[in-house]
């Protein structure tokens, strides 16, 4: 072999040299070592093997190559196992994938070459450390057995892989996952046994397991899950005795067998009596428990207590932070609060004015005054502190709140580029519209927003109906990704929480018909507001356009009518026509018009939204440039 000599690494689907592009890779990698000459080239090896650290490059170097052969083969050995961009978590989960991949490839976004998997559908990571914390992909078409590698999770909180097809037992390694609180595993085809060191996960509170195919007795360990609050077996072959409850058992529970005739489990008492001693040592056992529950209460309370910071301001009234890395101190805020002014104003919608606060050490935090907030709504305060155990990248985040007897305010972090509607309908004096959005900045908002949605609908318990979605309350980060806000505040403004309302509230344009008209407020309420939003998000229009009113329609009635002429795109503002992909513009006009159906039986839940326009913000995303992106060049000029 000559000099001329080389390997050809070629990542097969992408066809892009390992050694030109390390940054792309795929499921397989074909290594080629070839001898050019003047007159041919000669193939002197040909490998096919999945990507496993350079295996293919390796099989392939054991081929009989003369010696410059061989060193061109071990260059792309260390070419293509630069091109691993993952890590200790991504490559967990990558082995994961690779076990319960279905054919139906609904992981395919899970991509090898990507630097981080907290992007990747149904992972979620915390904040500060990146580390992943749930795993949610319920209705995946998801088949074959968990992978064990999923141990090394070591911060999961959260495993939902409900409603698939995954088979096999329920691993053991799961007891590694000592912060795991929720294990969502029913509705699959699960079998063997229940295993034994399930009764001794330390965190674990909700486990439902239902729906499978499971046998044998409920291991004894599951008397000792003093934590766990929700569990469920329905629905499997199970047999014998609930731990510790002797007599539950039969049918009608969890599928048991009936218990024996009481007659045999009796012991034949007859002519004996309790002694005075007895009666005694009962009293006194009972009375020490007692005890212990009080203390395990006081306990329980000074623990939650310790969550937060908290300053009494007189009579029934007190400030509240809750505990955090980025939270101030409690006078700090008070200060703060206490001086606010109308000039600190930054904005108003339904349920309150908005201020702008900046605090001595430089941090900003925005301040919502609540108005018409009902003194007697139902646990105010209780509802707060959950809202605040909200953790979600697209949700904003709630700090702390301050109460006294004439006012309430809610502090939140402050989010500096506004809203989606002063980036879509800028205020000019020309009454132009201003500068352009481009498509990966608006698919970006839209992906996001669908997000905060699925996670107020499918993930929290029970679920949050927001009742106001719209562009003024979709706040944009300093990297231009959507922070919803004002999530949870209709429950603190109502006598109960029935979601039926006298009132309706929500911004005009925005509001789904049947809610307008009943005053009934479902998920499918919010699934219509997000269909005008995305509307809003393709077209560059107001809800509230005067050539609607001048028609007598709204914006779902615009398309609705343009689609009957077959001219959808027509809703589509002109710079996208002639910059965006057509065919991601067709398919985020379809959801739209899903989601704003007169029906609301055929409005797609949010979690679908999701999973549709994850692919297309992927591919957006990394071929066309941000707002922000934009805003940089211009500021470089």
């Amino acid at each position: 072999m000559n000099a001329e000599s080389t390997l050809v690494c070629e990542c097969v689907h992408t066809k892009d040299s390992c050694s030109g592009n390390p940054g792309k890779s795929s499921e397989s990698i074909t290594a080629v070592a070839l001898e050019f000459v003047p007159s041919k080239t000669i193939e002197l090896c040909s490998v096919d093997s999945e990507i496993n650290r350079g295996n293919a490059i390796d099989e392939c170097d054991g081929k009989s190559l003369s010696a410059p052969g061989k060193v061109w083969v071990r260059a792309a050995r260390v070419a293509c196992i630069e091109s691993n961009k993952l890590k200790h978590h991504g490559l967990a989960l990558w082995e994961f994938r690779k076990m319960v991949q279905g054919p139906s490839g609904t992981l395919n976004g899970w991509n090898y070459s990507d630097e981080s998997p907290c992007d990747w559908r149904g992972v979620v990571c915390d904040n500060v450390t990146n580390h992943v914390i749930r795993i949610n992909l319920p209705r995946a078409r998801l088949t074959g057995t968990i992978s064990p590698r999923l141990s090394e999770l070591s911060q999961l909180r959260r495993l939902g892989l409900h409603a698939n097809n995954i088979t096999g037992a329920i691993p053991s390694f799961l007891v590694n996952l000592t912060y795991l609180r929720t294990l969502y595993l029913h509705n699959n085809n699960l079998t063997e046994t229940l295993p034994d060191v399930l009764g001794i996960m330390p965190a674990l509170r909700i486990l439902d397991v239902s729906g499978n195919k499971i046998e044998g007795p409920i291991p004894a360990t599951f008397s000792a899950m003093n934590k766990l609050k929700f569990l469920n077996l329905s629905n499997n072959r199970l047999s014998g005795e609930v731990p510790g409850n002797s007599l539950l058992c039969g049918s009608s529970l969890l599928g048991l067998p009936a218990c024996k005739p009481e007659e045999e489990t009796k012991t034949d008492h007859k002519g004996s009596r309790w002694s005075a001693w007895k009666i005694l040592v009962l009293s006194i056992g009972i009375f020490l428990l007692l005890k212990m529950i009080i203390a395990l209460l006081i306990l329980c309370h000074c623990l939650r207590q310790d969550r937060k910071r908290e300053i009494q301001l007189g009579k029934e009234g007190k400030l509240v932070m809750f505990r955090g890395e980025t939270v101030p101190k409690s006078k700090a805020m008070l200060q703060a609060v206490r001086k606010l002014r109308k000039r600190d104003i930054v904005g108003e919608g339904g349920y309150g004015v908005v201020y702008k606060t900046v605090l001595k050490d430089g941090r900003v935090f925005a301040v919502k005054k609540l108005k018409n907030c009902l003194e007697a709504a139902i646990d105010f305060e209780n509802e707060l502190e959950a809202l605040a155990e909200l953790k979600h990248r697209n949700l904003v985040k709630l700090r702390g709140y301050c109460v006294s007897p004439t006012s309430k305010f809610l502090i939140y972090d402050f989010i500096p580029n506004g809203t989606v509607d002063q980036l879509l309908h800028p205020r000019t004096e020309e009454g132009e519209k201003g500068n352009p959005v481009d498509w990966a900045t608006r698919i970006k908002i839209a992906r996001g927003t669908a997000r905060a949605l699925a996670c107020l609908h499918h993930d929290c318990q029970p679920r949050i109906i927001h009742r106001d979605v719209s562009s003024k309350n979709i706040l944009l980060n300093e990297r231009f990704e959507p922070c919803l806000s004002d999530f949870g505040l209709a429950r603190l403004m109502e006598n109960d929480h029935t979601h039926v309302t006298a009132s309706v509230g929500g911004t005009y344009g925005y509001i789904a018909p049947e809610y307008a008209q009943a005053g009934r407020a479902t998920e499918k309420s919010d699934v219509y507001s997000y269909g005008v939003i995305l509307l809003e998000l393709l077209s560059r229009r107001k809800p509230t356009d005067s050539s609607f009113s001048a028609h007598h329609i709204n914006m779902a009635g615009w398309l609705r009518c343009l689609r009957e002429k077959g001219q959808e795109l027509e809703v589509v503002e002109k710079y996208l026509r002639e910059t965006a992909p057509h065919q991601e513009l067709a398919i985020a006009l379809e959801i739209a018009c899903r989601c704003v159906s007169l029906t609301p039986e055929e409005r797609p839940p949010m979690d679908e939204v999701v999973q549709i326009l994850e692919s297309l913000a992927n591919s957006s995303e990394s071929t066309q440039p941000t707002v922000t992106e934009t805003t940089a060049t211009s500021n470089e000029t």
